[in-house]
C-alpha cells in the first residue's frame, strides 16, 4: 500500500473526490426563475420537465464516470504510456462534463434571460474543472513517495 502513496496518486484521489462531490450536487436545486421572485426548480424538473435538460444529466454522468475511472486506473497495472494517455482523456471528459453542466440554463429554456443557474451547478462545474486540472497535473508531478 505504501507504493501507492505518491504525489500523482494523491492528486488523482483529490480529483476523484472533487468529481464525486460535483456529481452529488446534481441532487440539489438547479435553476431559478429570472423574475423578481426566485423560484427554485428541483433537479428532476430541470432534467425531465418542460424543455428537458437531459444534456446536463449527461454532464453529471460524464463527471461521475471520470471519477470512477480515475480511481480504477490507480489500482490497475497498465502500461505507463497508456495510463498517461487515459488520464489526459479523463481530464478532457471532466472538462466536457463541466461544459454540459454550465450550459444547463440555455438548454432548459433556450435563452439565458429567463432561467439562471443557482450556486449548485456552478460549484459542480468549477469542481469538475478543478478535477480535470488535477488529473492533468498528476502526470507532470514528480513520482516520489510520500511519508516514510
Amino acid at each position: 500500500m505504501k507504493k501507492l502513496l505518491t504525489l500523482p496518486n494523491l492528486l488523482k484521489c483529490c480529483a476523484a473526490l472533487f468529481g464525486l462531490v460535483a456529481f452529488v450536487l446534481m441532487f440539489t436545486n438547479q435553476l431559478y426563475s429570472g423574475s423578481s421572485i426566485r423560484v427554485y426548480v428541483a433537479f428532476d424538473d430541470a432534467l425531465f420537465g418542460d424543455g428537458g435538460a437531459v444534456i446536463s444529466f449527461i454532464g453529471y454522468l460524464l463527471i461521475l464516470l471520470s471519477s470512477v475511472a480515475v480511481c480504477l486506473f490507480l489500482f490497475l497495472n497498465l502500461d505507463k504510456k497508456m495510463v498517461k494517455l487515459l488520464n489526459f482523456i479523463l481530464a478532457a471528459v471532466f472538462l466536457l462534463g463541466a461544459v454540459f453542466v454550465f450550459i444547463e440554463a440555455a438548454v432548459v429554456n433556450g435563452s439565458y434571460s429567463v432561467f439562471k443557474l443557482t450556486a449548485s451547478p456552478v460549484i459542480a462545474g468549477i469542481l469538475a474543472v478543478l478535477a480535470g486540472i488535477l488529473v492533468c497535473a498528476s502526470e507532470f508531478a514528480p513520482d516520489k513517495k510520500l511519508g516514510k
